[in-house]
């Protein structure tokens, strides 16, 4: 029996798969940059004192 969206019960629209990708996708990026921040500040020759609004290493 069809909801009253018109689609097939338990069958989500394909724009929520989309929407739930995009997030997905936009919070993992952020956890994947700030691991590797630490590991980019001990390679650079930049110190943090010089580097004044970058996170101390």
């Amino acid at each position: 029996m069809p909801s009253a969206a018109g689609t097939p019960t338990g069958k989500l629209p394909f724009v929520v798969w989309v929407l739930a990708a995009g997030t997905f996708l936009m919070g993992t990026t952020e956890f994947v940059i700030a691991g590797l921040l630490p590991d980019f500040c001990r390679r650079s020759p930049v110190t943090s004192a010089s580097a004044s609004p970058a996170p101390a290493c």
